[in-house]
């Protein structure tokens, strides 16, 4: 499997703790190892869910694993992205060591999405859904500026692949595929958690304005 610190291709030599649960018909187990190529710490938790009784007839229903360390995503409110897009995003920065020219493919059909999906732009070229991305209103200009700098950074113009076949593993320019991975951090954090956040926050304020009377904040209307 890949090293969830360095990418790394590698056989983890686990060991292992097991828990017992309330419902004796799941087992936890901790695992724990240590990259044999970068030699960091790895941790994960494993649930066994079984049928039957223990030691007679116990079978095996199903078996689902976590990664408790390193966490894959950097952020706390990572519920607040929705999972189409973490998935595709995640595994660009599993992979981004071993192959950037595949995880910057990832990124770019991942930008694409969140450009047509989010923000209803759709043209012939991920070029041009960025130009009209760039003059909406109300976008900060750090992001703004940082789309917009993918097109020099990623040489749109002598990789048209890029630009048409977004999704295609195509040579990569120097920082390309970092870069992109920084765009996504910044569009996720811009159009999922601080929404989310202002909205968690406003619903507090209310209980509290509820409590002592005073009228309550109204939502913005996002049209």
């Amino acid at each position: 499997m890949l090293c969830t610190h360095c990418s790394a291709k590698v056989n983890f030599d686990w060991e292992s703790v097991v828990f017992n649960t309330p419902d004796k018909n799941i087992m936890h187990e901790i695992h724990v190892t240590h990259c044999p190529n970068c030699e960091k710490l790895v941790v994960k938790l494993s649930e066994q869910k079984y049928s039957g009784i223990k030691q007679i007839n116990w079978k095996l229903e199903s078996e689902t694993e976590t990664m408790i360390y390193p966490s894959k995503s950097k952020f706390q409110n990572i519920k607040d992205i929705p999972k189409q897009y973490l998935e595709d995003y995640e595994e660009s920065l599993m992979i981004l060591s071993l192959s950037p020219k595949a995880s910057a493919a990832l990124n770019r059909r991942l930008l694409q999405s969140i450009l047509r999906e989010e923000f209803k732009i759709q043209k012939r070229t991920l070029a041009q859904e960025i130009a009209e991305f760039i003059d909406l209103p109300g976008i900060p200009s750090h992001i703004t500026d940082s789309v917009d700098a993918l097109r020099n950074i990623g040489n749109f113009a002598a990789h048209p692949t890029k630009d048409i076949n977004t999704g295609e593993i195509v040579p990569v320019e120097n920082g390309e595929a970092e870069w992109l991975i920084e765009v996504i951090e910044a569009l996720f954090d811009f159009v999922f958690i601080q929404p989310k956040k202002i909205e968690r926050r406003r619903k507090e304020l209310n209980i509290k304005l509820e409590k002592v009377g005073k009228p309550q904040m109204k939502a913005k209307n996002k049209n």
